[in-house]
């Protein structure tokens, strides 16, 4: 009788990972994000009501408020029925429809429209996203200078797992 081979695969354990140790000399605070009083939007001259919506104005490189180009766009396209206009990402915006292609209902865009130009990225959009932005540098105080070594000996330490392992 011939033996029945097993077609699954071999479990194998999964790695171990290091752990590295908490050093609170690399561990730094990013700036806080600056309060400006912004221009008045270049394109309603309504005050900016949501820096963190605004987009870069192509002739000014001001922020303009997403609301007042999106309906400056839409009067610019005249849209017809069922047409609607869209925020497609990285600068541009978009005529879309709904469509049935291939029997199901599809979003279609009609028309790109790139609105900002360029992969320049505005200073006053760097400066919304210390730490996160790749163009901002931030150039914060190491926690080493802003707080003892009894004070940060103090603070909570958690392992991989979320659990305070200063409590042991």
């Amino acid at each position: 009788m011939a033996r029945k081979q097993s077609r699954g695969r071999s479990r194998k354990k999964p790695k171990e990972v290091k752990k590295k140790p908490f050093d609170p000399v690399l561990h730094i605070l990013p700036d806080p994000i600056p309060q400006r009083d912004y221009a008045p939007c270049p394109v309603s001259g309504d005050p900016i009501s949501d820096i963190l919506t605004a987009i870069t104005d192509p002739r000014s490189g001001k922020p303009a408020n997403f609301d007042s180009v999106i309906t400056r766009l839409a009067e610019q396209e005249n849209l017809r029925e069922g047409e609607r206009l869209a925020y497609l990402g990285r600068g541009a915006f978009g005529v879309i429809t709904m469509e049935k292609v291939d029997g199901k209902m599809r979003l279609v865009v009609k028309k790109k429209i790139q609105y900002e130009e360029g992969r320049e990225t505005s200073d006053w959009r760097k400066e919304l996203a210390p730490g996160i932005s790749r163009d901002y540098r931030p150039h914060p105080e190491p926690i080493h200078e802003l707080y003892t070594q009894e004070e940060i000996s103090s603070f909570p330490r958690f392992d991989s797992t979320g659990y305070n392992i200063r409590n042991t």
